[in-house]
């Protein structure tokens, strides 16, 4: 990315995808109105079996260049929102982020909405977790 001589120092600075697939998917877990990257309620009953959420999961980056980066996403939303308008957030913050944190620019972002969870299936899939956790915890290491 910086490929510039400073007082006789070669610099290069590159980012790998994961990274920047790192800073998408935190980003839009930040984001009001997205439930999950993780693609639906399949994805996230595969969750359940791995002790840490996975940041990158429901994110693809395309590092084109050392400059421009283009980002796929599969989200749930929450029944009830404004799928467009948290495309919009979702989308301005990826850029805000990407841009603050490594300097690359987000040349296209597109989010394919794999679920939409009510209130009820929410509420379900987090005692489904949190009974996954103790039962985590009761296993020997």
């Amino acid at each position: 990315m910086d490929n510039t001589k400073n007082a006789g120092i070669n610099k290069e600075l590159k980012f790998d995808d994961a990274v920047i697939a790192k800073i998408v998917g935190i980003t839009c877990n930040e984001v009001e109105g997205v439930y999950s990257l993780e693609g639906g309620m399949m994805a996230n009953m595969t969750d359940l079996f791995r002790k840490d959420e996975d940041p990158t999961e429901g994110v693809d980056v395309d590092l084109s260049d050392d400059q421009n980066v283009s980002v796929s996403l599969d989200a749930t939303v929450r029944y009830g929102e404004n799928a467009p308008e948290i495309f919009n957030k979702v989308t301005m913050a990826i850029v805000k982020n990407v841009r603050q944190m490594t300097g690359l620019n987000v040349t296209e972002v597109k989010m394919t909405v794999k679920d939409m969870l009510t209130k009820d299936e929410i509420a379900r899939n987090e005692a489904k977790n949190k009974d996954a956790d103790k039962e985590k915890d009761l296993q020997p290491a």
